[in-house]
């Protein structure tokens, strides 16, 4: 678990490597890179728990995930332009 401190319903989210400020956040799960010490970090808020991982994806993964996601966004601009 990380540091979490509830505020008007949200939670901050902090580094667990750092302290570094993170986010505020009611409900998420993101992957970020910590804008303190530059670990690549997995954030999940649910529940009113508050979780923060090491991303552990590899270089390949994540260009591959980016890749698939710019794909599914561009056949969606062009569905649009038609």
């Amino acid at each position: 678990m990380s540091l979490a401190k509830e505020k008007n319903g949200e939670y901050v989210v902090c580094c667990h490597r750092c302290g570094g400020f993170l986010m505020e956040s009611v409900s998420t799960t993101s992957y970020m890179v910590c804008p303190e010490c530059g670990a690549r970090l997995m954030v999940c808020v649910k529940n009113g728990k508050v979780s923060v991982f090491d991303d552990i994806r590899t270089d390949e993964e994540l260009a591959c995930k980016r890749h698939a996601r710019l794909a599914g966004y561009a056949a969606k601009l062009n569905c649009k332009s038609k």
